[in-house]
């Protein structure tokens, strides 16, 4: 699929599923397109229509979208030479691990209604960013 084709699916709620990956991808192209503001709009107007869409507007989560917005844009400013989003996936492979926000919130944090509601700062880090595997190397080695 293109990413025209993701992003045209998205907006359309006509994809059969919307898995972690492609949610990723599409967050590097509205980021890439649109800049942070207009990715934050579109993502949000567009899992609500999607989640909707799919009989489970509950699902519809706040923090955990700003979160891997923040994840995803530190990992494109770390990487500015990737030219598409499988080069920064390659470069910063943990976006494609769901869990990834574990290291910056407690699940008790990130499963609760305030933080699905509205925006909830992380509770175990001091801010969201991504780390190349060599830079957690590092950071595991420091500690």
């Amino acid at each position: 699929m293109t990413d025209n084709e993701l992003v045209h699916g998205f907006e359309a709620a006509s994809l059969p599923a919307f898995p972690h990956a492609d949610h990723v991808r599409l967050t590097i192209v509205y980021l890439a397109r649109h800049g942070r503001a207009e990715t934050e709009r579109r993502l949000f107007d567009g899992l609500r229509r999607f989640a909707a869409a799919k009989g489970v507007p509950e699902k519809f989560h706040v923090t955990m979208t700003l979160a891997w917005i923040d994840l995803v844009e530190d990992a494109v400013r770390q990487h500015p030479n990737a030219r598409s989003a499988a080069d920064l996936v390659a470069a910063c492979p943990q976006l494609l691990d769901r869990d990834a926000l574990l290291q910056f919130y407690s699940p008790e944090c990130l499963k609760s209604d305030e933080a699905r509601r509205q925006w909830v700062p992380p509770d175990r880090a001091p801010r969201i960013q991504s780390m190349s595997p060599a830079a957690r190397q590092t950071e595991i080695e420091r500690i």
